[in-house]
């Protein structure tokens, strides 16, 4: 009996689709692409309106060899790659690989692996998206070209395996120039002045805002002579409340996850990186056993847009109302929209395939790392379609001659979607309510404490994502192998939490800023970013994006070819850096393992100091010889 095929690209994926339609399908899995641009040559004709030569990937003809003997006896065929740009670019080199029209197959595409939305797509299959496999397309040419030539470039003055990506680059720039304004930084030294006051046998901190019209803030006290003398001056004084302000507000919910906020909470709360979130992500998209069937827990994990579907939305108030009660349901559901400029594609946000499948209900059936991505995706999107919480917010002024302190307090009145998602925003002693105009206070002592400013911080994963994010660099499935790029060619490493640039990163970094300034830029990164959203959206033609890049591109490519030298990377890398052994000038020096630095007066002199640095958290020392 003949059967209807249904392309995907994992076996597990594979399996979850074919439980759901039945024996009369046959659900293949390509093992994600099984179609690109070749490895070992450019494989782009740019004479020829940047024509690309796409080849079988290595390893993959055996896949194909098989697809193509399923296709021949099949009535119809189905592509149901993943909703998104690679999706659909898979979909259409399958096509070809099949020597297939695109008007001969059908294209079904959904954001959540469960039986209504599969079944549901089915009955409305449509054609491939021109559109978006141009952009897919175009922005593989894009990092081909520039890939395909600073890499090499890098590789012939510093070490082969070195790479130079559109949105890797502006990464490793982020957190470079991070480094550098910590390095740079003076911290400067302050005093801060409090003031301890009892309230019914409880301690309260009052700080000191304002001297006269001086805001401490801003106009700093940075003597200590100063604040002794001002602490003299309180002791002579009496300190009364001026003004009691209370505020009752909301505190909104949280919107639930999208791509870039998955990854950072996942760090933050479970230290997970980013590659090991999508991961797990992709295991819970694409199908968990449970009692015997494979069931995909979440929806799809690749979206910039926090909107929820009506039913999913209508499935969540019944379950707030049922475990929570009445008073957790808000007066109007809440809705969410992006903040990006560009939303690449209408997905929904990343939510549980069912709120009623709990954390603690399905437990047995996940390991240790998908159960806690699960409960946090789960929590996040339950809590998103709860009420606001409400917060009342008392601040007390209170004055001694010209200076004037404060203290306050926030404290929960209501905690509303805070019960499942809860955040610190509780400070403060409940005391602090009971403090009345014109009353003098019980002070215990004033005192000073000192304090100095603190450099920037540097990026953790999270924090980098949020930039890159606010900034339109990247999109959402791009920021998790970008960064798992600056890891594996070591231009930077973790310490704890933060991304540290290696002395690889950092010369990259130099290079790219000097000669390919517009690679590193994060308006021009951003715009690109943006035109491929238009070649998605037909309102761009891809050729025409790619030779306006290229125009630009070429002049700056050819110079540096021209002007890269031993004697410029001396002066990138040493800045006229002395031998620390005889005093003579080091020098960048080449063996077949990469660049180190040497002293000019080898062999008489043997120093000799390492580039490549060790990523696993702790630093090659220099090695003298």
């Amino acid at each position: 009996m003949e059967k209807k095929l249904v392309i995907v690209e994992s076996p597990t994926k594979a399996k979850t689709i074919g439980g759901i339609l039945g024996k009369e399908y046959i659900v293949f899995a390509t093992m994600g692409h099984i179609r690109d641009l070749p490895e070992n040559e450019f494989g782009v004709d740019i004479d020829n309106n940047f024509s690309p030569k796409y080849v079988i990937i290595p390893g993959k003809k055996k896949i194909v060899n098989k697809l193509k003997k399923i296709s021949k006896n099949s009535i119809s065929i189905y592509l149901a790659t993943d909703e998104d740009r690679e999706g659909e670019a898979i979909a259409y080199h399958t096509v070809c690989i099949l020597d297939k029209n695109i008007d001969e197959v059908q294209r079904v595409a959904f954001h959540e692996i469960i039986p209504e939305a599969v079944k549901e797509a089915f009955k409305n299959p449509r054609k491939i998206s021109i559109d978006l496999v141009n952009a897919q397309q175009a922005r593989r040419i894009l990092d081909r070209i520039v890939g395909y030539t600073i890499s090499p470039l890098l590789g012939k003055h510093l070490e082969m395996g070195l790479s130079a990506g559109r949105v890797q680059s502006v990464a490793l720039r982020l957190i470079v120039e991070r480094e550098k304004e910590i390095e740079n930084f003076v911290p400067e030294i302050y005093w801060i002045i409090k003031c301890e006051v009892d309230k019914e046998g409880e301690k309260l901190i009052f700080n000191l805002v304002k001297i006269g019209e001086r805001i401490v803030e801003k106009e700093k006290i940075k003597e200590e002579k100063e604040a002794e003398e001002i602490i003299e001056k309180l002791k002579n004084g009496n300190l009364y409340v001026v003004e009691k302000i209370e505020n009752v507000k909301n505190l909104n919910p949280v919107p639930p996850f999208i791509t870039s906020t998955l990854q950072q909470e996942a760090s933050n709360i479970l230290n997970f990186s980013s590659s090991k979130t999508m991961f797990i992500a992709q295991q819970l998209y694409e199908g968990i056993e449970i009692e015997g069937k494979s069931i995909g827990l979440i929806t799809y994990m690749r979206t910039d847009s926090p909107s929820i579907a009506k039913p999913a939305q209508n499935q969540t108030l019944k379950f707030i109302k049922e475990n929570f009660g009445e008073n957790y349901i808000p007066e109007k559901p809440n809705v969410y929209y992006t903040k990006s400029k560009v939303s690449q594609e209408a997905h929904e946000a990343i939510r549980p395939t069912s709120v009623y499948r709990t954390p603690e209900s399905i437990k047995k059936y996940l390991n240790s790392d998908q159960f806690k991505l699960y409960d946090l995706i789960w929590r996040r999107f339950v809590a998103s379609q709860m009420k606001s919480a409400v917060m009342k917010n008392v601040k007390v002024l209170a004055r001694n001659d010209i200076y004037l302190f404060e203290t306050d307090g926030t404290f929960i009145l209501f905690d509303g979607f805070l019960k499942l998602w809860p955040l610190k925003v509780e400070k403060g002693n409940k005391v602090i309510e009971k403090f009345e105009k014109e009353e003098m206070l019980n002070v215990k002592r004033y005192f000073k404490e000192k304090k100095q400013t603190q450099p920037p911080p540097r990026y953790t994963e999270s924090s980098l994502i949020k930039t890159l994010e606010k900034y339109d660099i990247g999109r959402p499935s791009t920021y998790a192998p970008t960064i798992s790029t600056l890891f594996a060619r070591r231009y930077i490493k973790r310490e704890r939490k933060f991304l540290v640039p290696l002395k690889m990163g950092r010369i990259v970094y130099e290079i790219l800023k000097r000669f390919f300034p517009e690679i590193i830029e994060i308006d021009f990164t951003a715009k690109m970013e943006e035109d491929l959203d238009k070649i998605a959206n037909g309102q761009k033609n891809w050729i025409e994006v790619l030779k306006e890049f290229y125009n630009n591109f070429k002049p700056t490519l050819d110079k540096a070819n021209e002007m890269i030298n031993r004697d410029l990377l001396n002066e990138i890398i040493l800045e006229d850096r002395k031998c620390p052994k005889c005093g003579e000038k080091l020098t960048i020096r080449k063996s077949k393992y990469g660049i180190f630095i040497g002293c000019v007066k080898y062999p008489e002199c043997k120093y000799k100091e390492e580039i490549k640095e060790n990523a696993n958290n702790s630093r090659n020392r220099p090695k003298k010889r």
